[in-house]
């Protein structure tokens, strides 16, 4: 029984990862023509995947998750821009508990395994899309806020523009800093310093905790021997 509920665990661990993988590298590269539909629907795999990842999960999280995908397919069923704002504010705090029992998975972790980096790399991944969606936000209601050219009918639509915010959350959070999207108003450069800072601080906490594992494993391999 124990060794089939293992099985079950890293399964879920496996759909997570392949959840996030998914939103960041395949779902921007889809026609803007498709609109919101791509995107929710890797969002739904991160919410299942995501809460049968988390073992010890409380009836609020559950409630929470259910929430979470309950109004990210009424957004698209009724398209309201209230319930559509509701739904991206749920999508980030369920994604960042989603980072955060990751992270509790890699410190409590006693072996440095394949899944525990696999782990700390779909966490920091996860973490760009947070960011990507604020992006999406930021555009979607404020054009002037980057300088991303306008539709035809001068209208920033911000499923025609996933890619770009996708592009950007990323490019920033690895402190690359391209230049070709820009941030043009003080507060989305504050955005971009503080998705820049978040990004070299989740690398330095990781590797901190996995080299401290490692020589950790290495000294109490030494003293044994």
């Amino acid at each position: 029984m124990k060794k089939s509920l293992y099985k079950s665990v890293f399964s879920w661990d496996k759909a997570l990862i392949l959840s996030v993988f998914l939103c960041a590298f395949v779902i921007p590269v889809f026609p803007p023509s498709w609109g919101q539909l791509p995107a929710r629907i890797g969002f739904t795999l991160i919410f299942l995947s995501g809460v049968l990842f988390m073992e010890k999960i409380s009836n609020r999280i559950l409630f929470f998750a259910m929430t979470a995908f309950l109004m990210e397919w009424v957004s698209q069923l009724f398209d309201l821009e209230i319930i559509a704002s509701i739904s991206r504010g749920l999508n980030i705090i369920f994604f960042a508990i989603v980072i955060a029992s990751l992270f509790r998975e890699i410190a409590t972790a006693k072996v440095i395994t394949a899944q525990v980096i696999l782990s700390a790399i779909t966490g920091y991944i996860l973490l760009g899309i947070i960011f990507s969606v604020v992006v999406a936000a930021v555009i979607k209601n404020d054009q002037g806020a980057f300088n991303l050219a306008l539709k035809p009918d001068g209208i920033k639509d911000a499923s025609a523009h996933l890619s770009e915010s996708m592009y950007f959350g990323f490019v920033t959070l690895a402190s690359l800093g391209y230049g070709d999207i820009l941030p043009l108003k003080p507060y989305s450069r504050s955005l971009a310093t503080f998705i820049a800072i978040s990004g070299q601080l989740y690398i330095a906490a990781i590797i901190g905790m996995l080299i401290g594992k490692y020589v950790s494993r290495n000294d109490l391999t030494e003293t044994k021997n």
